[in-house]
């Protein structure tokens, strides 16, 4: 994933990518220590103090050599481009008139989780509670690459092994799907929280936007969840998330998607994006373990907000 040069490494894309057919894209990588002088594609670039950079490309369909120029030496950098999508044609039915567009995909929810939502644990006592983190990606998955190729995977289970240290000291059972370098089918990721019992599933990730969007223009946390079930434990962690990390990164609030961990009609379960690591000032807040332990800290108390919360309406 990650192409070693003389001066400057490049985490994203890797060399001899293959990307989707875009007009431009964004580059991450670091350089040796004491390089500050860098260019890209002939234009300059800022080098962050832990050496990290992250600069926007302007591609063509097919080869794309980029040069890099850093410390008096240059490196060319090669991936690929898809060119332009071809026109489809009009879809017609077998007369020849036209079909109505294809309806949007509609995300099932998971197999094994029941139709009906376990009783919310208001009223337990956190030992008689249990909560299922699920450190995202793992293995082969690395997730997304921060500028020095730091992977996503490694930054989730930090950050896991910090909430299950708080939720710990509250008393509450703790469990995680990997606490290893272990890879996971994602369809399966919830498979033993629903056969435990789990009063809660939370799975933890870093955040990447889009190829063709500017890392340096994008970065937030927020927490997602697919259902009102899942919403009511978004919103309690988002809240402690935004207070915590208030004047550092900004929230985006608890959102809806339809990730396949989140949805279930039985266990309450959200994914939170914690930070955005493709920026050099996002790679060295997750390196930070103060912050870590802080952030770790406030999405626990987020989840025992909710477990002492009022029972939220059924779905």
């Amino acid at each position: 994933m990650i192409a070693l040069l003389l001066a400057v490494s490049v985490a994203f894309p890797g060399a001899g990518a293959k990307l989707p057919h875009l007009e431009r894209c964004y580059m991450s990588g670091a350089c040796e220590r004491g390089v500050t002088n860098l260019t890209v594609q002939g234009r300059a670039v800022d080098v962050y103090r832990t050496g990290g950079w992250v600069t926007m490309l302007d591609l063509v369909p097919g080869t794309n050599t980029i040069e890099l120029v850093a410390g008096g030496v240059a490196t060319n950098h090669v991936f690929f481009v898809e060119p332009p999508p071809q026109p489809q044609p009009p879809r017609v039915d077998a007369d020849g008139d036209p079909l109505p567009p294809p309806k949007p995909r509609v995300y099932e929810k998971l197999d094994y989780a029941a139709d009906s939502p376990r009783p919310h644990p208001r009223g337990k006592t956190p030992a008689e509670t249990l909560i299922y983190l699920d450190p995202g990606h793992g293995g082969s998955d690395t997730g997304t690459l921060s500028p020095h190729a730091f992977p996503e995977k490694d930054a989730n289970l930090r950050v896991a092994r910090e909430v299950r240290k708080a939720l710990e000291a509250k008393g509450y059972r703790v469990k995680m799907t990997r606490d290893s370098d272990v890879a996971l089918v994602l369809t399966e990721r919830a498979r033993a929280a629903h056969a435990e019992g789990a009063d809660a599933f939370v799975s933890i990730h870093h955040n990447a936007p889009g190829f063709g969007s500017d890392p340096r223009t994008v970065r937030y946390h927020t927490v997602y969840s697919w259902n009102p079930l899942g919403a009511a434990l978004a919103a309690k962690i988002n809240a402690r998330m935004a207070e915590a990390l208030d004047g550092d990164i900004p929230s985006k609030g608890p959102l809806h998607a339809n990730f396949a961990v989140t949805r279930s009609p039985e266990v309450p379960s959200v994914l939170i994006e914690v930070d955005f690591i493709t920026t050099p000032e996002g790679e060295e807040a997750c390196w930070n373990v103060a912050r870590r332990r802080f952030i770790g800290r406030a999405i626990a108390d987020g989840i025992a907000d909710w477990c002492v919360s009022e029972v939220p309406p059924r779905p």
